[in-house]
Formats: C-alpha cells, structure tokens, sequence
C-alpha cells in the first residue's frame, strides 16, 4: 500500500522529464528538449527518486547513466506513455477533430521538400500543431520504436520492426562538383575516374553514403575519402569550395544547380534512383492526424516534389 501512494504522488511533468534524460543520457539536453534549465530537471529527478525512494540515475560526469532500478522503472514509464497516446488519439478520433501534435521523424536530406508537403497538408488541417525530429535512418529507428513519432519520412526502411512501408515519390542521388572541378565539364565519365579524385562522404549510418558506397563496392572502387560531414549544408559548401567532390541527394541541391553553384557529373550508371517512404508502426493506434498525413503524402507527395 505504501508504494501505491508513492506512485499516486507521482507527475506527469516528472514521467517526461525521466523520460527525456534516460533517452539522452543528460540533464542538459533534456532540458533543452523540454524547454526547461538543466537545473530545473535535475531538481525533478531528485524529487522523483525521493518520492520512489531509491536512485533512478548515477551521475558520470556531465552525464547520467540509468540505474538498476532506473532500468526496470523506464520500462513501465514507457508502457504509460504508450498507453497515454492511444487515448489521446482515441479520444481525438471519437471528437472527430484534428487537433494536437503531429511528430514527424526525418532524415536530414528531407527537409529540403517537407516543408512543402506541410504548408499544403496544413492549408486543410489548420488546428494541428507540427513536431519534427531531424535524425539520421539509424536513430530513427530507436524514435519509431519508442513511440517518439507518428512516422517517418526516410529513404530506406528499416528491416527489422514490424511496420507499415510505403513509398510515394522518387529519389534521385548523383555526385555532384564544383564548376571549376576538372570532371565537370566532361561527359559520360566512367565510374572508374572517381578513384581519381577527393571524395567529401556523409557519416555513417547516414542513408546516402550507405548508397554510395554500394555503388562504389559494386564496381571495386576506393576513391580516397578526404571528408566526412554530417550536413548537406557543410557538404555542399565544401564542394562549392572545389575541396572535392560528394554523393547527395539531388532533392538537397536543386537551388545551386539551378544557380550554376554546383553541377552534376556525368557518371555513367547514375543517378542512382530510390525511393521516399512514409514509415509507421503496424502496432498501436494512429491518431487521426498521423493517418491523415500519411494519406496525404501517399496521394500528393509525389506530385509536390516534381515541383519543385
């Protein structure tokens, strides 16, 4: 009975902060999640694990590392928020409204189109408020699988969860250099010359270096990697700076190649085409918003990026 009323004394602030710095491993960056100061969330932890009374984190350094019990208490926390989406979505439903929060996952190569595709979702579904969560296909696997996200706009697909894959438009990649680059005025250059030259790469677990370097293993080739970035946006400015050449995502360069700032090279057997998905989970209850989304990309989102 007594750790029945330690639980009823417990709050909904104190299961998200909990929530947020066991995922992060960090005060600080829960706080930054939460919009709250570092102190505030560690004076929630202290208070929750008086309230439990036992400690849920070790401190280690500037981060904190979930205890024993902090381990066993995380999952039942997230067997709650679970449980609290499913209402929050029944209820949504049985109002026969769409308001509340949207979360998006993406990789960082879709922000160059999602806007697009959500200033015309929005222009019908004006009661919604959007959260999107910019990660690479690796992390959003661990987001899916959390309940982070409604779904998620990525390349490819994750293999091993149970969920509902779609695809809804086409996804062209290419190397790209800079106008003064020696291969850019060339045509039908032969995937052999790219040994030749400094290749600036994605990180790994990055969707489009993963399709790079099947295009290069395919053909036994080792360019010499000289970079490695983790932006579109440091990358392209990079090859712009003819400090090499790189792989992208055409979707993320298509303003500088219109303004002749980059080019794409003639390789012989690219672009290489593959295709966006929207990506949720087959489990759980949708809300009318997510479902709404989804329909909306699965019917329009092709049309819109051929656009732009």
């Amino acid at each position: 009975m007594k750790t029945l009323r330690l639980l009823r004394n417990l709050s909904m602030r104190q299961l998200r902060v909990f929530l947020s710095a066991a995922r992060h491993g960090s005060f600080s960056k829960a706080a930054t999640e939460l919009s709250l100061t570092a102190p505030a969330v560690s004076m929630q932890m202290k208070e929750l694990e008086s309230e439990l009374g036992m400690a849920l984190f070790d401190r280690v350094g500037r981060r904190v590392e979930l205890t024993s019990a902090g381990e066993y208490f995380l999952v039942y926390v997230k067997r709650i928020a679970a449980n609290l989406r499913d209402a929050e979505a029944t209820l949504s439903k049985l109002k026969g409204t769409e308001v509340g929060t949207l979360k998006i996952g993406l990789v960082s190569t879709a922000k160059y189109f999602l806007p697009q595709l959500l200033k015309r979702f929005k222009e019908e579904h004006f009661g919604l408020q959007i959260k999107l969560e910019v990660r690479n296909r690796n992390q959003m696997v661990e987001l899916l699988r959390e309940g982070e996200i409604d779904l998620a706009i990525r390349g490819r697909t994750p293999a091993d969860m149970d969920t509902r894959i779609e695809p809804f438009a086409r996804h062209p990649h290419a190397f790209i250099a800079s106008p003064d680059h020696p291969l850019a005025s060339r045509q039908g250059i032969s995937p052999a010359a790219l040994n030749q030259v400094e290749l600036i790469v994605r990180e790994e677990g990055s969707g489009t270096r993963a399709i790079m370097e099947r295009f290069l293993g395919e053909r036994g080739l080792t360019p010499r990697v000289t970079m490695e970035m983790s932006s579109n946006e440091s990358i392209k400015q990079a090859v712009m700076a003819d400090l090499g050449i790189s792989f992208v995502s055409l979707h993320t360069v298509s303003l500088e190649i219109a303004t002749n700032k980059l080019v794409v090279l003639d390789v012989d057997e690219t672009p290489i085409s593959r295709a966006w998905h929207v990506v949720a989970l087959n489990k759980g209850n949708p809300s009318a918003a997510a479902e709404a989304f989804r329909y909306f990309v699965l019917e329009q989102g092709a049309a819109i990026l051929d656009q732009l």
